[in-house]
């Protein structure tokens, strides 16, 4: 593996990193913190029909996305709109965000988080979690340690 912020090529299927099960979400990771020296993280992630992630917010990073397949319906700031194949989602820090797969197919993401070393955080930590429903005290903590807001349900929202 080459050092940190060393250019390589991240062929295609490939993985860098570890494949990861994320509330049922499978997510591989493309390109890690240990891979960028913490700039940025890049993963894939696939979606079941269904699945998601409910509105929240980070303070200490960005993250873009771009819809490879699928359908999905995205919470930007309290405006809910549906996007498909080809869009480009940019969920920038302090902006309340969420997003659910509606299609009847799973959908592909691949995302960009930066700085990135509190999306991997997170998704690691989620990831270690014993199978079944999460432990929320545990799962709070993982978020307020790597500035992730999770507001109360949003209306019209899962």
């Amino acid at each position: 593996m080459p050092s940190a912020n060393s250019a390589f090529v991240a062929a295609a299927g490939t993985s860098r990193g570890k494949t990861l099960n994320v509330l049922g979400q499978t997510v591989t990771e493309r390109i890690t913190c240990e891979d960028s020296g913490g700039d940025y993280y890049v993963f894939d992630e696939v979606t079941p029909p269904g699945m998601g992630v409910p509105p929240h917010k980070h303070s200490l990073d960005d993250e873009i996305v771009f819809v490879k397949e699928g359908e999905f319906e995205i919470y930007l700031d309290g405006k809910v709109s549906k996007v498909g194949p080809g869009a480009i989602l940019n969920f920038a820090r302090g902006t309340f965000h969420g997003f659910r797969c509606v299609g009847d197919r799973p959908g592909i993401t691949t995302w960009v988080a930066m700085p990135g070393k509190y999306t991997q955080a997170v998704l690691r930590g989620i990831s270690s979690m014993p199978p079944g429903p999460p432990d929320f005290a545990k799962l709070d903590a993982l978020n307020v340690e790597n500035g992730v807001t999770m507001p109360p349900p949003a209306p019209n929202w899962w």
